[in-house]
């Protein structure tokens, strides 16, 4: 009996390692969006504190023209830098779809391949099952010629 071989075997491989990268590339942007979540987090975090000290100088009574430009130019800056981190995370979620979207795509048409291969080692166990079948029946059929030929 033959050994089952899929002569797509190469292209299921193929179609294999390019899911396998484009794993790898969800994972990169995966990892990005968890930094850039850390960003908006210590972003906003440092918006807080900064109101926060603000509030208490300014209840303290010592606010001068000059603080006060400062602090409102200081508080821009830190809610400038939090509006750009939500921006940067946006971008990366876009491109998170974008690559489920290829994942979806390559799952599919690795999942196709081994659909077919399936369909066709199925066809060879039931090509070899007949083979095989019809080897015993001769093997019988010879048995019995001998043995029938022995006793005449």
């Amino acid at each position: 009996m033959k050994k089952f071989t899929f002569r797509l075997e190469a292209l299921l491989t193929v179609k294999k390692n390019a899911e396998e990268e484009i794993k790898r590339r969800l994972a990169e942007k995966n990892n990005e969006a968890e930094l850039v979540r850390r960003e908006i987090s210590a972003a906003h975090d440092n918006l807080k504190d900064f109101q926060t000290n603000v509030k208490s100088e300014r209840g303290a009574g010592g606010e001068n023209i000059s603080a006060m430009r400062s602090s409102v130019a200081h508080r821009n800056h830190l809610k400038l830098e939090l509006l750009r981190a939500g921006q940067k995370l946006d971008n990366v979620m876009v491109a998170i779809y974008g690559i489920n979207q290829e994942l979806i795509k390559a799952a599919q048409e690795r999942r196709a391949v081994e659909i077919i291969k399936e369909k066709r080692y199925e066809e060879w166990k039931r090509e070899n099952a007949v083979a095989e079948q019809k080897f015993i029946d001769d093997l019988s059929q010879q048995r019995f010629i001998r043995s029938h030929n022995n006793n005449t």
